[in-house]
């Protein structure tokens, strides 16, 4: 195995891509991959473009590189990659796209078995409870997996997988408010039932946040950029 032979402290990343990629010639390519990527936006002074013609460069020069962007606000990472706009780095690039969605009734019973037996655990009833009670929500079941595996007790497994949930949903929530209290009152109307345009402006209204209609178009459309609408 060999190690990088750059210093990191004084490497762009750019320097320390090409090293990658040199080791992807004795691995048969190397895989950067980056889970909720639709935060690096957030980097650097230009809305993370550094990184997007740092990607492009990896993508024209770089063939021993692989790179996976993982994302769960799935609208916020297209926007951010750009690959359908013309201004973005990586405008024209062909990468290949996987959408992974709730699994089906037998799916997750599988699923967490295969991992049961994989970690070398042992587990019966209470997979059936565990896909009753978590749906077929991939990330849900895996951090079930792993905290069954830790505690050996299927309650505590359960316990800490809505504590994380719901710490996660709290965040997310405070994150939206912040971002405009219509948000949270949107997704209240919708969890009561409100389901159409006209209901949830009247149910705004109702709230005292009369909201017009190109305005409220635009809550909606970024709700669903962020994986919540």
């Amino acid at each position: 195995m060999r190690f990088l032979e750059v210093e990191p402290k004084e490497a762009s990343l750019r320097e320390v891509f090409r090293e990658l990629h040199t080791l992807g010639e004795e691995t048969d390519r190397f895989i950067i991959a980056s889970d909720e990527a639709q935060y690096l936006r957030f980097y650097g002074s230009r809305g993370g473009r550094e990184l997007l013609a740092l990607f492009a460069h990896a993508y024209d020069s770089l063939p021993n590189l692989r790179i996976i962007l993982a994302g769960s606000e799935v609208g916020l990472l297209h926007d951010f990659l750009g690959i359908d706009d013309y201004e973005s780095p990586l405008y024209g690039r062909v990468g290949g796209e996987i959408h992974i969605g709730p699994f089906d009734k037998e799916t997750p019973k599988a699923f967490l078995k295969a991992g049961f037996e994989e970690a070398g655990a042992k587990i019966s009833e209470e997979v059936e409870k565990a896909v009753s009670t978590l749906d077929g929500i991939p990330g849900w079941l895996v951090l079930f997996g792993v905290k069954y595996i830790e505690t050996k007790d299927f309650e505590r497994a359960i316990k800490a997988t809505f504590d994380v949930a719901r710490g996660l949903l709290v965040g997310e929530l405070r994150e939206l408010e912040r971002r405009s209290r219509r948000y949270v009152q949107i997704l209240r109307a919708i969890a009561l039932g409100y389901n159409r345009w006209s209901l949830i402006r009247d149910y705004l209204t109702l709230k005292g946040m009369e909201t017009p209609e190109p305005r409220l178009y635009e809550l909606l459309k970024n709700l669903k950029k962020d994986g919540v609408g």
